[in-house]
């Protein structure tokens, strides 16, 4: 076997050794893979080339880059006062706590990708303007020196990993899924079933999404408890 085509995975890691921006340690990755693997620089229609490659690779996803066309819409609610209004009605509800205020944006997430509908990074459109501000709310910090404390950290951290576990999980919940067209094909191809049924695969990602709820809500738990004692500590240096 050639492993000489493996070397894109060496530039990868060097890359990020080096802390060099990801595009061009992957542009630099596939242009030495291609090279090795004997793949012309521009190719034709019968023997496609490295550049080839790339555009078609990044025409196929550029769905990636939507959430750009968010960005200024995001700026302007955040300079008229998106995130402080959002602290305030947070403030309003007395029960809220950051965990569960995590969990109902999770089961939210979760419901709108088992429908199909993405919404692009959940990131830039939820969590940075929207939901950390309202966890900050709810854990009564103010000012911006909460954000560069530790409790501000972690309860970005719960806001990042509450949309990373929805998007992630749920995301296959619905049978017309990347991942689910993915797994069906995979089975088909290599005879392991030839009758798999989209609907049924999805099925099956219920147990994991369960899984991944229970564990959240375990994590978020252990941080209301964490923010709790934080709480108390600092009300009793103030005393």
């Amino acid at each position: 076997m050639d492993y000489l085509p493996l070397i894109g995975v060496v530039a990868v890691l060097v890359g990020f050794a080096l802390r060099l921006r990801v595009t061009v340690i992957v542009v630099a990755a596939g242009l030495v893979t291609g090279i090795v693997g004997g793949m012309p620089l521009v190719g034709s229609d019968a023997a496609p080339g490295i550049v080839d490659t790339l555009g078609r690779a990044f025409a196929n996803g550029r769905a990636i880059t939507l959430f750009v066309l968010a960005l200024p819409a995001i700026g302007l609610s955040e300079r008229f006062g998106l995130q402080e209004q959002a602290r305030r009605v947070i403030q309003k509800i007395s029960a809220a706590t950051v965990g569960r205020l995590q969990m109902v944006y999770q089961f939210f997430r979760i419901a709108v990708v088992a429908m199909g509908v993405r919404l692009g990074s959940g990131h830039v459109m939820f969590s940075r303007p929207i939901v950390v501000p309202m966890a900050f709310g709810a854990a009564g910090l103010e000012g911006q020196q909460t954000a560069d404390s530790e409790e501000g950290d972690r309860i970005k951290a719960a806001s990042a990993a509450s949309e990373n576990y929805a998007n992630f999980f749920g995301q296959n919940l619905f049978f017309g899924a990347a991942g689910v067209a993915l797994v069906v094909s995979n089975l088909k191809q290599n005879g392991l079933a030839a009758d798999a049924d989209p609907r049924r695969i999805a099925r099956w990602t219920i147990p994991v999404v369960i899984a991944s709820v229970v564990l959240a809500a375990i994590q978020y738990g252990l941080l209301d408890a964490w923010l709790r004692k934080r709480a108390a500590k600092r009300k009793a240096d103030r005393a």
